[in-house]
């Protein structure tokens, strides 16, 4: 594969960290320099260059004598994501209720109707990507350029994660559920209510991904 000529440094750097954030390269990967320039066609230095900023922003670490490797999530790492959002997304949601306007709910409601398809399709991992969509409307709809890139980054983060689907089918049906919930609490321009309903839709999913990595 062929990298742009943005810089070569710049475009490697995108490169593995697309490949890190998806998973093509797992937590705990190596990282062999040599073998990363062969592969892309260029020397070793902006490879080495694009670890390096990799390694500032606690992608990538590198162990004397042993090489650069994927850095892996650790259980308190991913407790501590989780409960960011859990706060973060909250507000979120109250903000996005005060700005909604009608192109707003319509959008929901298209994702909402895509969702029972992908649920009467037994489509878990479209039904996943709906979700994401959903959630980040209403992320997006508060209209707090800090506030979302903050949930933003966490998310991205936890792309390394199974999704919470794949490991808990069995909440698929009441996510849906609370779905519809949400856009009707958005017509009726009632903040409360968002704020328990997200907080418990957050809380449910996250509690059984806790006790999950503590099983682990």
């Amino acid at each position: 594969m062929l990298i742009s000529p943005i810089t070569k440094s710049a475009s490697i750097y995108n490169e593995i960290k697309r490949k890190i954030l998806e998973g093509e390269f797992p937590p705990g990967g190596q990282l062999v320099i040599k073998q990363i320039a062969t592969e892309y066609g260029i020397s070793d230095i902006p490879v080495r260059e694009a670890l390096k900023e990799l390694r500032a922003e606690g992608l990538v670490e590198t162990i004397p004598h042993v090489g650069s490797r994927v850095v892996g999530f650790s259980s308190q790492n991913i407790k501590d994501m989780l409960e960011m959002r859990e706060c973060l997304e909250i507000f979120a949601a109250e903000l996005a209720v005060k700005n909604a306007n009608d192109e707003l709910i319509q959008k929901l409601e298209d994702i909402y109707a895509e969702c029972n398809k992908a649920l009467g399709a037994n489509d878990i991992h479209r039904y996943g990507e709906l979700n994401k969509k959903f959630h980040r409307l209403i992320i997006e709809a508060s209209d707090n350029q800090i506030l979302i890139q903050s949930i933003c980054d966490l998310i991205e983060s936890e792309k390394r994660m199974r999704m919470v689907f794949q490991i808990f089918p069995e909440i698929l049906q009441d996510s849906n559920k609370e779905h519809q919930e949400m856009i009707q609490y958005i017509k009726e321009k009632n903040p409360e209510a968002m704020k328990r309903l997200m907080y418990h839709h957050k809380k449910r999913s996250f509690d059984k991904m806790r006790k999950y990595l503590q099983n682990l």
